[in-house]
């Protein structure tokens, strides 16, 4: 009946392809031709939930191993005990389960030698869905096993599915929640949430074009907005400020305190622990399932946690930066010298730390704690700091004194940018030859960041106006920096300084005092 078997696949495979319908996979493992030919003949109209079944044959239990071993993924396996030998069924059975690690395919046994096998051991040995004699081929009989398995199968593969979700929204989550910067966080967030949306859904694929976050913190607002072409950051913004249907979204979500869709946009809501209010808001071809809703909401309760953890950490950032610049302005001020010194000396600093191969945690820490480079002269009287002329001997060991006092000031605090800073204030002075003070240090006995403070320091004085010189031109100082190198400073971080020296211009240019 070979005739038969090519006809049915012929005329599916035409008819599915006018219908555009989808396939259920069905292999039939048997020795007998008759078997195939009546099954697929019985069967060939059959739908479940839409679908067409697609039948594959196999003779023998080696030809079904090679099938088996392919991609194709069978939905029914309805296979017979005695082919080769009596117990081939058995043992593919067996290979299928436990060596191809397949437990998604559900398998019926049919026999027409029930007394080999009997049904009693084999349903509580084997790990099968049904057993049958190969006299159950009438219709009826047939379509109530094909509607029991394919449901198992439907069911199985849905819980695979939902499991697959799950550990790529936990590792989306993870991944985001390690992300620093907000910039960086909205397009992962914009890219996360195309996946999860169509890993959620089992109709077809959301597009979403837009995606959006408004939280308010306090009277702060912040926000993020993504599509394909960009991302935007808005931060601590007034809710006038934000584009009408972002911030007509928002306020009716602040409104009702709950998640809703409108329009083309679905917007969850979220009120946390601290008291602030965050919507989400993104575009969807259509109007999502609960249990879409459902996935989609425990991805975005965790990403909004991450996002307001995110804006406390840069407004925690950005107070202690505040405070720092305060604090090494406020001592400058006291000697006569502007708070832009100690931003352009932290910011020379952070970029021979980046010249010099530093990573980015110890390039954004050396900004900062250089800042505070001469606090210990809270400690120096006015009238040393503000002389006009030049200091006497007594006088110059009260100015050397400012970096040991800055360092007790600084001492015994458990801060990274803190420490960094007691390290630099207490070497910012020493000499690469072992000439300068308070301990003699010469080379690499002197912290990294302190040498480099060293040099963004006297540069720094060289160019700007101080009580006691006027500002030198920019070559000029650039020449002293060179003079100095191999006795005052690092010889390896002046040749990087003088290489790059543009931008250590720059900086002068764009802050001056």
């Amino acid at each position: 009946m070979d005739w038969l078997a090519e006809d049915i696949t012929e005329t599916d495979t035409e008819t599915a392809a006018v219908e555009n319908v989808e396939y259920c996979n069905v292999l039939i493992i048997d020795d007998e031709e008759d078997v195939h030919a009546v099954t697929k003949l019985t069967m060939k109209n059959f739908l479940f939930e839409g679908k067409r079944m697609r039948f594959f044959s196999a003779h023998s239990a080696r030809e079904a191993r090679d099938i088996l071993q392919k991609k194709d993924k069978f939905a029914l396996i309805l296979l017979d005990v005695v082919m080769e030998t009596e117990n081939a069924g058995l043992d593919l059975a067996k290979f299928i389960r436990q060596e191809l690690k397949n437990r998604f395919s559900r398998i019926i046994l049919r026999t027409g030698q029930p007394g080999i096998a009997p049904e009693h051991s084999v349903i509580r040995n084997f790990d099968i869905d049904g057993y049958r004699n190969k006299t159950e081929l009438r219709k009826l009989d047939l379509e109530s096993a094909f509607y029991t398995s394919l449901r198992a199968y439907r069911d199985i593969c849905q819980l695979q599915k939902h499991r697959e979700i799950l550990e790529q929204v936990i590792d989306s989550i993870a991944g985001i929640s390690q992300i620093s910067d907000l910039l960086s966080f909205a397009s992962a967030v914009f890219a996360q949430i195309k996946l999860v949306l169509n890993l959620s859904t089992s109709k077809v694929l959301i597009d979403s074009t837009e995606a959006f976050a408004i939280s308010k913190m306090e009277d702060k607002l912040n926000m993020f907005s993504a599509n394909a072409d960009s991302v935007r950051v808005l931060v601590h913004s007034e809710i006038k400020e934000l584009p009408d249907h972002e911030r007509k979204l928002f306020e009716y979500a602040m409104e009702i305190k709950t998640n809703f869709h409108n329009d083309n946009y679905y917007v969850y809501f979220h009120h946390s622990d601290r008291g602030y209010d965050t919507i989400f808001a993104f575009e969807t071809e259509r109007t999502l399932a609960r249990s879409e809703e459902n996935m989609i909401d425990l991805f975005l309760r965790n990403v909004l946690l991450s996002y307001e953890n995110l804006l406390l950490a840069n407004a925690f950032e950005e107070t202690q930066e505040l405070a720092i610049t305060l604090m090494g302005g406020t001592m400058e001020s006291h000697s006569k010298e502007t708070g832009e010194h100690v931003v352009r000396v932290g910011l020379f600093a952070m970029q021979l730390a980046k010249l010099s191969g530093e990573n980015n945690f110890y390039c954004e820490r050396i900004r900062l704690a250089a800042q505070l480079h001469d606090i210990g002269k809270v400690g120096v009287p006015d009238h040393i700091l503000k002389k006009e002329g030049k200091l006497d001997a007594d006088e110059w060991e009260q100015i050397q004194l400012h970096v040991i006092k800055g360092w007790d000031i600084l001492q015994g605090q458990d801060n990274s940018i803190i420490k960094m800073a007691s390290n630099l204030v207490l070497d910012h002075h020493e000499k690469w030859d072992g000439s300068g003070y308070p301990n003699g240090k010469k080379q690499h006995e002197i912290s990294l960041e302190g040498r480099i403070t060293a040099i963004a320091d006297v540069f720094d004085a060289l160019c700007n106006k101080r009580c006691y010189k006027e500002a030198w031109p920019l070559e000029d100082a650039r020449q002293e920096i060179i003079n100095s190198s191999g006795n005052h400073f690092d010889p390896h971080l002046t040749s990087l300084f003088i290489d790059n020296f543009e931008i250590f211009a720059e900086i002068c240019v764009q802050h001056p005092d």
